[in-house]
């Protein structure tokens, strides 16, 4: 029996509140239209403002030659998305994705996506460096740490059948298979005495909604972006009398000859095509207390047990606080998949992120009075059947663009 999927609907207006977007309160971005008055015609609009298309709307303005005017509709505020939610790193797929993407593509076009992941790290940094962004960036490595014999062998198994089709890893993917080794490796770099077997690979961590903000800014002080938050786009419709596209929205009507959509997990709401194609998907983070000196991590992690049951952190360099995410395998299904509401918090999934700590890192022990997790939040994914995303042209209707179904891998 095919499953039916509903319409994601437009984001709710009283989302969660992530730890990136405690700042958010205070920003002078809040609320932000750049003109008061709805305008009427552009040449281009963007549907979202989380990094898919404040990127867009960057690159777009900061080439040659740049369109002549660009709006950003953005239904509620600046990064209130998947990418104000996330664990806030820059976690490189270089070689554990490669079979499930050769099966569904192909050895070529497996090789291009991992290094696409590459590709995306290094523009990020170029990015960060010549815009001089302050968002707590921080270039290192990552560790996979498997913490069962069935994960060291899915983690095993990916690594050589990527080197072996001719992965240009060597350098890059440090295979840590002594499991003796292995434990001193991540006692000390990632203090998991459990570990069966580990990898190590770069990546990235950094404060998501700064890096957003940021970008945001540039475009409006120096290209002349208008932004409009808090204005949900209804629908789009063909102009009639030429090409383009008309967007209504609740405060009116924009005529414009391209369409971006940055809308992700929202997608299907404008494009009901994708329905079924990018799915909602809920996942839930916590940021713990610090965990720095000498306990200071020097890399992300994720724990792997199985295919399926895999948790991570990122720890911020900055002030030693600790995202953490995982524990969906523990959650029911029908609790998150098909689920677009990031208003709505599981208490029951809170309490298994706490767990994961104490599970993995040696000398975690108790929490003192007064001490704890910080705050928890949600966020939605656009998960894809492929678990690549939709980039480019749309189909039969020119001017119109998709970047959109991240699977929670868009920073």
């Amino acid at each position: 029996m095919t499953k039916s999927f509903k319409d994601p609907g437009l984001p709710v207006p009283n989302p969660s509140l992530s730890f990136w977007l405690q700042e958010a309160r205070s920003s002078s971005l809040l609320g932000h239209r750049k003109t008061e008055e709805f305008p009427h015609t552009t040449d281009v609009v963007i549907i979202g403002a989380g990094i898919s298309g404040v990127a867009t709307a960057y690159f777009l303005l900061a080439g040659t030659p740049p369109p002549r005017s660009i709006v950003i509709l953005e239904a509620r505020e600046v990064c209130y998305g998947a990418t104000g939610r996330n664990a806030g790193y820059c976690r490189l797929d270089c070689y554990a994705g490669y079979p499930g993407y050769k099966a569904k593509f192909g050895r070529e076009q497996a090789f291009k996506i991992l290094q696409n992941e590459m590709d995306t790290l290094n523009l990020l940094t170029e990015l960060v460096e010549k815009e001089s962004i302050e968002c707590d960036f921080w270039k290192g490595h990552a560790f996979d740490i498997a913490i069962s014999e069935e994960g060291a062998e899915l983690l095993k198994a990916a690594y050589h059948e990527c080197k072996a089709d001719g992965g240009n890893i060597d350098g890059v993917v440090e295979l840590i298979l002594d499991p003796g080794e292995a434990k001193i490796e991540s006692t000390i770099r990632t203090r998991t005495p459990s570990a069966v077997l580990a990898t190590s690979f770069p990546s990235s961590t950094l404060y998501p909604y700064q890096l957003v903000i940021h970008l945001v800014q540039r475009c409006i002080d120096n290209y002349g972006l208008n932004l409009q938050t808090s204005t949900p786009v209804n629908s789009v419709i063909r102009a009639q009398t030429e090409d383009g596209w008309i967007v209504r929205t609740a405060r009116g009507e924009i005529s414009t000859k391209q369409v971006v959509y940055a809308t992700n997990a929202w997608t299907a709401h404008l494009l009901p095509e994708y329905l079924g194609a990018i799915i909602p998907t809920r996942i839930q983070i916590v940021p713990t207390r610090n965990y720095s000196g000498s306990q200071m991590l020097l890399s992300s992690s994720a724990w792997v047990d199985s295919k399926e049951k895999i948790d991570y952190i990122a720890q911020r360099p900055k002030d030693g606080i600790i995202i953490v995410g995982g524990r969906r395998w523990l959650i029911p299904r029908e609790d998150t998949v098909d689920q677009a509401d990031d208003g709505v918090k599981l208490d029951v999934h809170t309490g298994y992120l706490k767990e994961i700590l104490p599970a993995y890192l040696e000398h975690w022990g108790p929490e003192a009075p007064g001490e704890g997790m910080l705050c928890d939040w949600t966020g939605i994914a656009g998960h894809t059947t492929d678990m690549v995303p939709f980039i480019g042209d749309l189909p039969d209707r020119p001017g119109a663009y998709i970047c959109a179904g991240h699977v929670g891998h868009g920073v």
